[in-house]
């Protein structure tokens, strides 16, 4: 009996497999299309793999179809890996797409390119079905580089609940010098310990991981081009390590915890930033704890832009800056919170336009409040001369004053987005002490600049602008702009001269 329900059984299964309905590929010789017709990926620095792309690839007929073979055009020679919907290899065939359908390839470079001696290195995704034959190309820069790997791990406590911070570090030695023969790229914190030296040279190229940065540590030295041999169009650049065209401009890239550039406080701290561009960081450059009766940072000739947050940050530092040029910022162009400040030709000019923003061009503050709303106040002292502050919002000056504590702010020659009527009432246009000569929230123009896509940001006085002529000598004045052109007399306000 048992044995006759067994045999009842297998005949049952036989009969719905037979009645099953089959999957027919009959297509052939079909034109596929795909989401991109060519894939870069993100430059490689020799010795790292890539992040990974995908390429969409469609059927758009009503047939269902296999396509015969997909591979790499160099073959086992590329350096390129590819996974076509869940199968890895360099060619596959035989590969299923049903009518109105897709499949996924996703796609890398191995960090064996360095054996490519390729600056551009090139390959592509090929296809074959039937007659037809269409390829995707691939195309990914291939650098030799230095790299500063993070050797040590700072832990900070933090008040319970909040777990510790850990922050990767690495020492860099006594007195260090980074040329441009080729790019340095940072992971973690690059540290100039205390009574150390880093110099880097014109032309050089630093990328810096996501949550990198540089840490002039107490008494620590940074020197960019300090003898300002270079110009503005062989700068030192600190950026990003993506470096795909899609991310050439965005915010936000780099910068951990303690900011992109961090300057800490002690008496012989010192960075003199000459001929630089620090672009897409999120909070570019950090001048912490560091008051002291001399400058801790000086900067001539710098462009800070497309930072996420703050692009100058000064915590009662003591910062001095001329043909200095700061572009669209998250929260805030220039943030300082007492100290003593002086910029001297300069360009702030936040259009930032990637969200929404709650703070300004410039925010000047002597004061804070903690979460118990405790009072603290540090005194601050800032000097504009000559110089352009301004943006896409109505007012881009933000001006915090305790009344018990010094507030020594002034404006002269200027001309500046600002707000006429403040509600706390806590300056007055009409007050010549804090405002010498200055013009207010007139519709200036601008063009782009060299060093800049006009897309992303504008900074050259257009040819009717009235900041020409506008400028009066001072002791701080330099003879030449931003891009190297001998200052007019009278000259420009802002970082850089008429066209």
């Amino acid at each position: 009996m048992k044995f006759t329900k067994l045999i009842i059984v297998f005949w049952l299964f036989i009969a719905v497999i037979g009645c099953r309905n089959t999957v027919d590929f009959p297509g052939s010789n079909i034109e596929l299309s795909f989401s991109a017709d060519t894939i870069y990926l993100d430059t490689v620095f020799t010795g790292l793999a890539s992040s990974t792309r995908m390429l969409k690839v469609f059927n758009n007929s009503n047939e269902n179809m296999v396509i015969d073979r997909i591979y790499l055009g160099r073959s086992t020679e590329s350096f390129y890996r590819m996974n076509v919907d869940g199968i890895s290899g360099l060619d596959i065939s035989n590969t299923e797409v049903l009518a109105n359908d897709s499949i996924y390839i996703f796609i890398e470079i191995s960090p064996d390119a360095l054996g490519s001696n390729e600056l551009i290195y090139k390959d592509s995704i090929w296809f074959e079905n039937g007659s037809k034959r269409q390829h995707v190309d691939l195309v990914t820069t291939v650098w030799d580089a230095i790299y500063h790997f993070p050797t040590n791990v700072l832990t900070i406590n933090r008040t319970a609940p909040l777990p510790p911070v850990k922050l990767a570090y690495s020492i860099l030695d006594e007195n260090e010098i980074w040329d441009n023969s080729k790019p340095h790229v940072v992971y973690g914190y690059a540290v100039v310990d205390s009574a150390h030296t880093l110099t880097i040279e014109p032309g050089t190229q630093v990328h810096f991981h996501n949550g990198s940065g540089l840490w002039v540590y107490r008494d620590g030295e940074l020197h960019v081009d300090p003898l300002q041999t270079g110009s503005m169009n062989n700068a030192v650049v600190f950026q990003g390590d993506r470096l795909e065209p899609s991310y050439e401009w965005v915010p936000g890239q780099w910068g951990g915890l303690l900011g992109g550039v961090f300057i800490q406080g002690g008496s012989a701290t010192k960075a003199t930033l000459s001929n630089l561009i620090i672009k897409n960081a999120t909070t570019a450059l950090r001048v912490d704890s560091a008051w002291n009766t001399t400058p801790n940072a000086e900067l001539n000739n710098v462009i800070i832009t497309h930072s996420s947050r703050v692009s100058l940050y000064g915590g009662y530092a003591n910062v001095t800056g001329r043909n200095v040029a700061i572009g669209p910022s998250g929260v805030y162009g220039l943030y300082a919170l007492g100290g003593t400040y002086l910029f001297e030709h300069c360009s702030i000019n936040n259009t930032w336009s990637f969200s929404s923003r709650s703070g300004s061009g410039i925010g000047l503050v002597n004061f804070f409040d903690d979460a118990n709303n405790n009072r603290y106040t540090r005194a601050i002292q800032a000097s504009f001369s000559n110089s352009f502050i301004g943006g896409n919002l109505s007012s881009e000056v933000a001006l915090g004053i305790d009344p018990l504590e010094t507030f020594d702010v002034s404006f002269e020659h200027c001309a500046i987005e600002i707000e006429p009527n403040p509600e706390a009432g806590h300056y007055a246009l009409t007050d010549t002490t804090m405002f010498k000569s200055s013009e207010f929230n007139l519709n200036w123009d601008f063009l782009p600049c060299p060093w800049i896509p006009q897309e992303e940001w504008k900074l050259v006085p257009d040819s009717s602008s009235t900041l020409f002529g506008k400028a009066i000598p001072t002791p701080f004045t330099p003879v030449f702009d931003l891009g190297g052109n001998v200052r007019q007399q009278p000259a420009t306000i802002g970082a850089l001269e008429r066209p």
